[in-house]
């Protein structure tokens, strides 16, 4: 597997964004921007570069927003050839471990978990040359908005071309919203993973693109793009409960939209805040490492999961019909199927609520 996946599944506490994604699902980019031709290029190598390169690091991913900050520490051991097996370490959940296999080389490139073709699609990549970060020589790169603010720091290996640390800011470029940072790393000559649990749960299967205009004929909401740029590039669906994960990405950030039919059942949101629209919907928020938002409307109930900033969480929740829920008895209601949701994200969600 590909450090990007890596590092989406852990640095959005496991999500579910690292569900197989075939290189056909993914936009080409629509906007000419003047990228610099040596970032494109190292961040190529840095999306290819853990399919070669085998490692055994310390990771640290810390999230700032409304509710303060929160971190966790990772021990990555890393093979090549087969996947990773990562440990949560310290306070946070220590014991706590996942695998995440290796992906296929027919996926798209992804840096740190979002589509390389999306990032270059929304941002300017610009080379800023050479540095250094945990005593190793670096390359940075930064990806930058139409307006010229930072939207996100990248340092690259010079010697084996892994991405050693990202840092994601604000929309006004001031603020820090994400880091991901190694702080020590160990380049192994080969390692080997005893035990690699398939990556994709059972009765999970791959809808893509195609199927988007099926699925909205049959009521479901399907859209191609939310605010702050973030744009659809795969869809999968639970075979057993008919649910579908719909995943968004700018090529920085990264949120999953699951939708179920069904109602809410307020016991699967017990500790969310909630707030109320004007027609008199609720929306239950949890603020965090991922960030968690549910709602119910016209009989879908809709779970976001992603590791957006709050005031953008805010907007992509925004953009999604509030109906307010027709009042129903305690046999009627049907739950969020959040719990099963999180059974077939990955095999790393079951670290989600350690992390989050």
């Amino acid at each position: 597997m590909s450090l990007s996946r890596l590092a989406v599944l852990v640095s959005t506490a496991l999500i579910g964004i690292g569900l197989p994604l075939p290189a056909a699902a993914l936009p080409a980019p629509t906007v000419d921007r003047e990228d610099s031709p040596s970032a494109v290029s190292w961040l190529e190598r840095a999306a290819a570069a853990p399919d070669r390169v085998s490692f055994h690091g310390t990771q640290i991913i810390t999230a700032w927003g409304p509710q303060g900050s929160s971190s966790a520490m990772l021990d990555i051991v890393h093979a090549a050839s087969q996947g990773s097996e990562i440990s949560v370490v310290g306070s946070g959940a220590p014991g706590a471990k996942a695998f995440v296999q290796r992906a296929s080389e027919a996926h798209a490139p992804m840096v740190d978990g979002g589509p390389l073709a999306l990032l270059q699609a929304t941002y300017e990549l610009v080379f800023k040359c050479c540095t250094d970060t945990i005593g190793r020589a670096a390359v940075l790169i930064e990806a930058v908005r139409s307006d010229r603010t930072i939207a996100a720091r990248f340092w690259i290996d010079q010697a084996t071309g892994l991405l050693l640390q990202r840092q994601l800011f604000s929309t006004d470029g001031r603020s820090l919203v994400r880091a991901t940072v190694f702080t020590d790393l160990e380049i192994e000559d080969s390692e080997f993973l005893g035990h690699l649990p398939p990556m994709a749960p059972s009765g999970v299967k791959a809808v893509g693109l195609g199927g988007v205009d099926d699925l909205r004929s049959q009521g479901w909401t399907c859209s191609a793009a939310l605010p702050a740029s973030l744009q659809l590039y795969d869809v999968h669906q639970d075979t057993a409960t008919g649910s579908l994960q719909f995943s968004y990405s700018d090529g920085l950030f990264n949120v999953s939209l699951f939708e179920q039919r069904g109602r809410l059942d307020p016991a699967a949101v017990a500790g969310f805040t909630t707030t109320v629209t004007p027609e008199g919907a609720e929306i239950h928020v949890r603020r965090g490492m991922p960030s968690y938002a549910v709602w119910s409307s016209g009989g879908i109930v809709y779970t976001l999961v992603g590791d957006l900033p709050a005031d953008t969480l805010d907007q992509v929740v925004a953009s999604f019909p509030h109906q307010p829920p027709e009042t129903i008895t305690a046999i009627q209601r049907m739950g969020t199927g959040l719990a099963r949701i999180a059974s077939w994200l990955t095999p790393m969600s079951a670290l989600s609520w350690k992390l989050g």
